[in-house]
C-alpha cells in the first residue's frame, strides 16, 4: 500500500473532505471512499492520471502518451482507448462530482479534481 495526498487543482475550501481513491492491482478496479467506480483498462488509465496528478500536480493529458504507455498493456492496434475514456469520463460524471476529465482539444483531455485525494494502492 503506497498512500499519497494531494490538494486539489481548483480553488476550494480548505475544510473539504479528502476522498480516498483505492486502487487493487490485480484486476485493476478502483473505489471511490469505499464504493465501486470502475474497473480494467479504464481503472488503469484513472489510476494513471490520478498517480500523476497526485505525484506532480499534473492535469493535462493526451490520448497518445496513454496509448503509448507500456505499462498499460494495450493491445497494438484496434485498443479502443477513445472508447474506454468515453466510458470512464460517463462513469465520473454519474458517480463523482468532484473530479472530471474533461476533452480540452483534439486528443487532449484535462483531470479536474475538486478535493484532497489519498491514494492506496494493493496488489
Amino acid at each position: 500500500m503506497r498512500p499519497t495526498t494531494v490538494a486539489p487543482t481548483r480553488d476550494s475550501v480548505p475544510s473539504a473532505p479528502c476522498t480516498v481513491i483505492r486502487y487493487y492491482g490485480s484486476d485493476h478496479s478502483v473505489f471511490v471512499d469505499g464504493a465501486y467506480l470502475i474497473k480494467g483498462v479504464a481503472g488503469q488509465v484513472l489510476w494513471k492520471l490520478v498517480q500523476a496528478y497526485t505525484e506532480s500536480q499534473r492535469v493535462d493529458f493526451t490520448n497518445r502518451e496513454i496509448r503509448l504507455d507500456t505499462s498499460l498493456r494495450m493491445p497494438e492496434f484496434k485498443d479502443n482507448l477513445e472508447t474506454r475514456l468515453i466510458l470512464l469520463r460517463r462513469r465520473l460524471l454519474d458517480r463523482s462530482d468532484f473530479i472530471r476529465i474533461i476533452p480540452v482539444g483534439r486528443g487532449r483531455f484535462r483531470l479536474e479534481v475538486d478535493r484532497l485525494l489519498a491514494l492506496e494502492e494493493y496488489s
